[in-house]
């Protein structure tokens, strides 16, 4: 059944026809979340929550013209939120197990201390649309096709959109002397 009637019907009352709706989306959805958050108990969280949301957006009449595209950028962005809450909160321990190799101690530190700033870089990003390229291309690992169809995006835009982003971050980590300006 196509997904017009499905909606049609899921207005009408019809419980059934929303899970005809999205029982064949929602794994593909928590694998997209899952890519993005890392977590298992957050990526069925934000699932259900995108969930709830598209059943409410479908019974106040919003128009979806192609709801699998739809659902998969919802997923996205909602995941792509949480992750940011989440970094946001992150603090970055400094608990230490005893480790006999001071070098690999260190190395260990430093490795953390760079992804919380790029995280953090990412974060601060102004443009929202450069950061869910950079969210999705390096966390999640899509190619450049898969975060085109996903944000619905055309592939020139999310090449231009990456390259930006990367520029924009690493003028962020040198503004913060994160790292520095080679003289040449």
């Amino acid at each position: 059944m196509d997904q017009e009637t499905l909606i049609i019907r899921i207005r009408n009352g019809e419980d059934e026809a929303f899970a005809q709706l999205v029982n064949p989306l929602i794994e593909k959805g928590y694998r997209t979340s899952f890519g993005i958050l890392k977590s298992k108990e957050m990526a069925e969280e934000v699932v259900q929550t995108a969930l709830i949301e598209v059943y409410r957006d479908i019974m106040s009449g919003k128009d979806i013209i192609y709801f699998s595209t739809w659902f998969y950028k919802l997923v996205s962005h909602r995941s792509i939120d949480a992750w940011r809450k989440k970094s946001r909160e992150k603090e970055l321990p400094l608990e230490i197990d005893v480790v006999t190799d001071n070098y690999n101690a260190i190395e260990s530190v430093l490795q953390e201390e760079t992804e919380l700033e790029i995280k953090n870089g990412i974060s601060s990003l102004d443009n929202s649309d450069y950061r869910n390229v950079l969210i999705l291309y390096y966390y999640q690992e899509l190619d450049i096709q898969e975060i085109s169809i996903l944000l619905g995006l055309k592939s020139s835009t999310v090449k231009s959109h990456l390259r930006r982003a990367r520029h924009a971050l690493k003028k962020r980590l040198i503004e913060n002397q994160f790292i520095g300006v080679n003289p040449q």
